[in-house]
């Protein structure tokens, strides 16, 4: 039986000082460590506030390049307790001008591309959609702060295949389904706030997008009241690991705050399950036509 265990880590709610933020992110890491888990996923902007409230260009300093110190950082330390972990962070792309909500896969102290339908590489995963609101309150407008990502791609760790969907990229079926043709076994979902959901609606969206795509999801969130300039941004928790037949395996409440959620994936289960639930084959290309998908990923049949 292949398995992998994996984490997600629900942080406490991150204060305007990153380097406060980042010794909560090292400790997640070494418990992560010492319960025997392979891969760690960290909530949106791991080591900020949500601070897309606020105007533009207010938080722009905190912006970090990749690689970069906090890169270069993290993945020491993983390299160092022999953990994969997937880093959201506050990106700076100096070849553009541009900041982007991102993340990192980091193995073994080195990045892990994400490999797009086209074959390219990327060093990271950028948000692809970008919400504009005033629920949940002090609102939100992201396009403000961040440029959206233009990729969808995979990560591949061997034993394992994920896609990275940042929070609200979530919302949207046809990226779940991407993910799947590009061959993932697993989708790491960054959360950061409540996006507005009850905990059971986000715990019901995640099993459904798992299931009818015979996907691993695991979505880790911040959990408590940020305070950025003096408004409050609440994060709900409810972290989860769901399997590909959309069961809830892991699960942390928000009443029992940060903390670690961990599963053990089991691979084989997820060949089986697909060939028992063949959604993704029995799709009608022929009346919704799409990109094609490419001969990547575990065999269906």
């Amino acid at each position: 039986m292949s398995t992998v265990r994996i984490a997600a880590a629900q942080l406490p709610a991150c204060a305007e000082d990153p380097s406060a933020n980042l010794a909560a992110v090292h400790a997640a890491l070494h418990g992560a460590a010492r319960a025997g888990a392979a891969v760690v996923v960290l909530p949106e902007l791991a080591t900020v506030p949500y601070f897309a409230a606020e105007p533009a260009g207010a938080y722009d300093h905190w912006a970090q390049p990749v690689p970069g110190r906090l890169t270069d950082e993290i993945g020491a330390l993983g390299a160092s307790l022999g953990i994969t972990v997937i880093l959201p962070l506050f990106e700076y792309d100096p070849s553009t001008g541009t900041r982007h909500n991102a993340a990192v896969v980091l193995r073994g102290g080195r990045i892990v591309p994400a490999v797009d339908r086209g074959g390219k590489a990327h060093h990271v995963a950028r948000k692809l959609h970008l919400p504009v609101g005033d629920d949940p309150p002090p609102g939100f407008d992201e396009p403000a702060h961040f440029t959206p990502g233009d990729w969808l791609g995979v990560h591949d760790l061997g034993t394992l295949r994920l896609s990275t969907l940042i929070c609200y990229d979530r919302r949207f079926p046809e990226c779940w389904r991407e993910a799947r043709s590009l061959g993932a076994d697993l989708v790491a979902v960054p959360v950061a706030g409540s996006g507005g959901d009850s905990s059971a609606f986000f715990l019901g969206e995640l099993c459904t997008h798992a299931r009818e795509n015979g996907l691993f999801a695991v979505a880790a969130n911040k959990v408590g009241t940020e305070w950025v300039a003096g408004k409050a941004v609440d994060n709900f928790g409810e972290s989860a690991i769901v399997g590909p037949d959309g069961e809830l395996l892991a699960h942390r409440r928000e009443d029992e705050g940060p903390g670690l959620v961990i599963a053990d994936l089991d691979l084989d289960l997820l060949a089986l399950t697909r060939e028992r639930l063949r959604y993704f084959e029995h799709r009608r290309t022929d009346l919704f036509p799409g990109p094609p998908a490419p001969s990547l990923g575990r065999s269906c049949s």
